[in-house]
């Protein structure tokens, strides 16, 4: 649903089985246009810039009760054993963020809520992960039973809450899920410090290579698509 390749298919489709000459080369227009503008590195890359928060340097000797890292740098293989997916950044930040003792304790929010992965808690292998890189697990606080992000937040809220913890919480998330993750977590009241971390794309130097098509830039829009209407929601 989110992908450009799904509308320029669809447009391709209309254009063949339109009997109408106007129609098909619109068609074929529109197709090719939204190929040149959705494969194009050099474009995706202006994009990504724009849309995500620059890296956040936090202040000398600060200091946090929380960091909240959100889940999905998890992922279940066919045997249902965890491993480290792309977004394992948010992870080592948020290892890192306690070891160097500006965060106190860990809130890892979200995980793996997939009908077809029920028997994989990316919350609890998370948290298995941070004790064998030296985390106690006594800082260590999981919620991982939403559905989404506005219920991550939600729920993240009741946990600290309970625990009368005081903010500002460092929110620790990718570069591209940043924005509408503080969106949904300051709707519930919380003072959040958004710290934006596993950039994938939009930081390097442009490279004549970023003028020619690419079929991995087609797919690698759908997650702005997706984080683009979720902060409308």
């Amino acid at each position: 649903m989110f992908s450009p390749i799904n509308y320029i298919l669809a447009l391709t489709i209309v254009g063949l089985l339109s009997k109408r000459k106007s129609r098909k080369r619109i068609c074929f227009g529109l197709a090719l246009a939204g190929f040149l503008i959705f494969s194009s590195p050099a474009l995706f890359n202006a994009y990504s810039r724009w849309y995500q928060p620059r890296p956040v340097t936090l202040p000398a000797n600060s200091h946090y009760s929380f960091g909240i890292v959100a889940g999905g740098f998890g992922s279940v293989d066919a045997e249902g054993d965890g491993y480290f997916n792309s977004a394992a950044d948010r992870f080592l930040q948020a290892v890192r963020l306690y070891k160097t003792g500006v965060i106190d304790h860990i809130l890892i929010s979200g995980g793996n809520s997939r009908d077809n992965d029920k028997q994989f808690r990316e919350g609890g292998w998370a948290r298995q992960q941070m004790i064998q890189f030296g985390v106690p697990d006594s800082v260590i606080f999981v919620e991982d039973r939403s559905a989404g992000t506005r219920e991550n937040a939600i729920n993240s809220k009741k946990i600290l809450d309970s625990l009368n913890a005081q903010g500002p919480f460092i929110l620790i998330s990718s570069a591209f899920h940043v924005p509408r993750a503080t969106k949904h977590f300051e709707q519930t009241g919380m003072t959040i410090i958004a710290y934006p971390c596993n950039y994938t794309e939009g930081r390097g130097p442009f490279k004549l290579s970023d003028l020619i098509p690419s079929f991995n830039t087609l797919l690698s829009w759908p997650r702005y698509v997706k984080e683009g209407l979720g902060r409308l929601v």
